[in-house]
Formats: C-alpha cells, sequence, structure tokens
C-alpha cells in the first residue's frame, strides 16, 4: 500500500497540520480488523484518507488518522456481506 498526499492545510495558530490523502494499493495480505481478520481479496482500493498533526514545540504531540472504511470495504467487495468475509 501507498500514500497519495492530495492537500496540506496548516493552521500556526493552533499548532496544526491536516493533510487529505488516499490510501492505495492491491489486497495480497490478511487484513486485521477489531471484529477478525479478511483474508486477500486481490482487489483493489483506493481509500480517502485525513490525518490530522498537533503539533508541541516542533514535534507531533498527537497524530490521528481518519480513515474511510466503509469505502475501503466496499472497494474490496466484502461491505454488504463482512461477517461472511471475516476469519474469526
Amino acid at each position: 500500500m501507498h500514500r497519495e498526499l492530495l492537500e496540506f492545510y496548516v493552521k500556526d495558530d493552533e499548532n496544526l497540520v491536516v493533510v487529505e490523502l488516499t490510501l492505495n494499493g492491491t489486497h495480497k495480505g490478511p487484513l486485521d480488523l477489531p471484529a477478525g481478520t479478511i483474508p486477500p481479496t486481490g482487489k483493489v482500493m483506493q481509500t480517502p484518507c485525513c490525518d490530522v498533526f498537533h503539533i508541541e514545540n516542533g514535534k507531533v504531540k498527537t497524530f490521528h488518522c481518519y480513515t474511510a472504511g466503509t469505502i475501503m470495504l466496499g472497494q474490496l467487495g466484502v461491505l454488504g456481506n463482512l461477517g461472511a468475509a471475516l476469519l474469526k
């Protein structure tokens, strides 16, 4: 998988950086989720994502990654029957 960085937003007065990106790749290995593991589907995904960085004293204080999980699962072809797609 690789990340394609699309846009950067910086708010200096709040020490905040937001990055819009996509997560891209082919599902060739197991995908571990809290509910179980989805075995490789061989399908291509290009999933929207947003990363939020809070900076303090020139260093990353916190980092949060927000992924469009329903889009990703739909692209992998498992959203309609997630229970059947999971190995428990």
